[in-house]
């Protein structure tokens, strides 16, 4: 493991948990699932948070430790000629399809509660406090990722950097 590596690799982790508070905020609003005045967090809403939160931490480990593996590729490559650009677009591609599958996810869980329990709104049904429905919702969408991860870890796979070993005889 190198250091400068690490370091980007803990930058990654960073920012991609900022953008996902971001991301997670943005979704609230436009589902009008929190409103901005309540004093108190509810727990459907803990609970759908926390789920989506889980879902995407899961993606990230598995993108975090090929970021790491192809910075280490790209600093020690006698081929690649700036590096930083090399670097700065694994992290997008891998960062960027984590996000991407995890709310993928979160929209086929949301269909599929659709098919099975019928049409609901989340934003009435945090306002029923319905903990059993975040519950279903965020348990299944865990599971959906867990399920996913392997699919998720050979799609990446394409876009890790290629190491030709030659073969002497």
């Amino acid at each position: 493991m190198d250091k400068q590596s690490l370091f980007f690799t803990s930058i990654v982790a960073i920012v991609a948990t900022v953008l996902l508070l971001m991301g997670i905020q943005f979704l609230a609003k436009k589902l009008n699932i929190k409103s901005e005045n309540e004093q108190k967090i509810s727990i459907c809403y803990s609970i759908w948070t926390s789920s989506i939160m889980i879902a995407f931490f899961m993606f990230l480990k598995v993108a975090l430790g090929l970021v790491e593996n192809s910075i280490e590729l790209i600093i020690y490559s006698k081929t690649i000629d700036n590096a930083f650009i090399a670097v700065m677009q694994k992290i997008a591609v891998f960062s960027g399809f984590t996000f991407l599958f995890t709310f993928l996810a979160y929209y086929i869980v949301h269909v599929l509660l659709t098919f099975t329990i019928g049409k609901r709104n989340d934003g009435i049904e945090m306002e029923k406090e319905n903990i059993g429905y975040f519950f279903i919702k965020g348990a299944l969408l865990i599971l959906l990722v867990f399920s996913l991860i392997t699919i998720f870890e050979h799609f990446l796979g394409w876009f890790v950097i290629k190491v030709d070993t030659p073969f002497y005889h």
